[in-house]
């Protein structure tokens, strides 16, 4: 099996979960007129953030991209290297393609509340990043960096599903056990005890700065910065993947 059909093997596995994905959205955006026909002219209502519901999608189909593929293919004698290029490529192809949809989805939107000027139909970057297009809304430069930055967030965050999933499966029981306990305790329950009693919060204080300056928040609202930020955490966890992947066995 070469990489090509490698990619279709994997792109098949979402024939069915994509379009229903795509059907509940499309029934949750034709409550929209209806929800707006109930509105008196006093309310107001802001509808959006559909592209959020795609990145954790992702997230998931991430996460159910390993063991059964890897299982299929190891034993039909495919590379390791085949199918993780494979992911890659089937990555790129959900995070354009998705996202493109998303770009149409909230162009429909727009036209549902089209005149209705107590309804708001915006995506999550427009929300993040609206004070650089002040004046200049629905701009093709905002188009662009919009669309640009969906993809590379839902890329990085599939990514992130495919790491978790490769790291549970190279781990024996106890492993998996201590992370699935140990991790969520220490940042639910011990660092901010840590950072409350013992350093008086400096650390989620850094840890908030890092966050809007790797979003571009400091930097006047800079997109760039975030999509530099997701491409990076991309890289870098598409690396660990891969160290995980090469020497992963077959397991029943």
């Amino acid at each position: 099996m070469n990489i090509k059909s490698a990619l279709k093997y994997q792109i098949a596995d979402g024939r069915v979960s994509i379009p229903v994905f795509y059907l509940v959205i499309f029934c949750l955006m034709a409550l929209i007129p209806i929800s707006a026909s109930g509105m008196g002219p006093e309310d107001s209502m802001s509808i959006g953030g559909f592209e959020i519901a795609t990145i954790i999608f992702l997230f998931v189909v991430g996460l159910n991209s390993f063991r059964e593929t890897f299982r299929m293919m190891v034993q039909n004698g495919v590379s390791r290297k085949t199918m993780f290029v494979s992911f890659l490529l089937l990555t790129l192809v959900l995070s354009v393609g998705m996202s493109c949809i998303n770009e149409v989805l909230l162009w429909i939107g727009k036209a549902f509340t089209a005149g209705k000027g107590n309804i708001t139909f915006q995506s999550v970057f427009e929300q993040m990043y609206a004070p650089r297009y002040m004046g200049n809304p629905d701009s093709i430069q905002m188009i662009a960096e919009g669309l640009l930055f969906t993809i590379l967030a839902c890329a990085a965050t599939m990514m992130l599903g495919y790491f978790i999933t490769i790291m549970y499966y190279r781990l024996n029981k106890v492993g998996k056990i201590a992370v699935s306990v140990g991790v969520p305790a220490i940042l639910i329950i011990g660092l901010p005890i840590f950072d409350a009693v013992v350093t008086g919060g400096i650390i989620y204080r850094a840890l908030g700065q890092l966050t809007l300056f790797a979003m571009g928040i400091l930097s006047g609202y800079n997109p760039y910065y975030a999509m530099v930020s997701a491409l990076i955490a991309f890289a870098v966890l598409a690396s660990l993947s891969w160290m995980l992947a090469r020497r992963a066995v077959v397991k029943d």
